[in-house]
């Protein structure tokens, strides 16, 4: 059984978003932003931020990077250099605010088709790993690859089932 995927206007509008977000709050010029198939609901990496969110469909938005393109991404909206980034915590706190940009602006597409959303605070896993529910019977998964100077940010997108056990 395959897991559906957001509807095309969907990803296109989280591919705007990424973009756009990158562009002006971070100071980055992607080279792509392409649609990739997102094959797993499990996630093992140096830096994922997580959004859940409830209303219409439940589900969470996991955005995954490089600890060093979490730490330029940092950098750029504080306007310092990488090696000015103290402490971990504070990539993270601004990692956690591209996610939530991130999100709002997709929940921003999803109402604009008369569905619902709340949003949750993020949160930033440093070297970890992490399992969200979106496989299953009425589960939709999509993601989107932007590649940046220093390397990619993968930004998915994930609905749990309609039904629950």
């Amino acid at each position: 059984m395959s897991t559906a995927t957001l509807e095309q206007h969907l990803v296109e509008a989280l591919q705007r978003a990424a973009r756009e977000i990158l562009e002006t709050m971070v100071s980055m010029s992607p080279t792509s932003v392409t649609e990739e198939s997102e094959d797993t609901s499990s996630f093992r990496d140096e830096v994922i931020g997580l959004l859940g969110f409830t209303g219409t469909r439940t589900g969470t938005v996991v955005v995954r990077a490089s600890e060093a393109l979490a730490r330029t991404v940092a950098a750029r909206m504080l306007m310092m250099e990488p090696s000015e980034i103290g402490s971990f915590a504070d990539a993270a706190d601004a990692f956690g605010e591209v996610v939530n940009m991130l999100a709002g602006n997709f929940k921003n597409a999803w109402v604009a088709d008369g569905n619902a959303m709340e949003l949750a605070m993020p949160n930033v896993i440093h070297n970890g790993a992490v399992k969200v529910h979106s496989d299953g019977p009425g589960c939709v998964r999509s993601r989107v690859r932007v590649a940046v100077e220093g390397g990619v940010i993968d930004i998915g997108v994930h609905f749990e089932g309609k039904e629950r056990a």
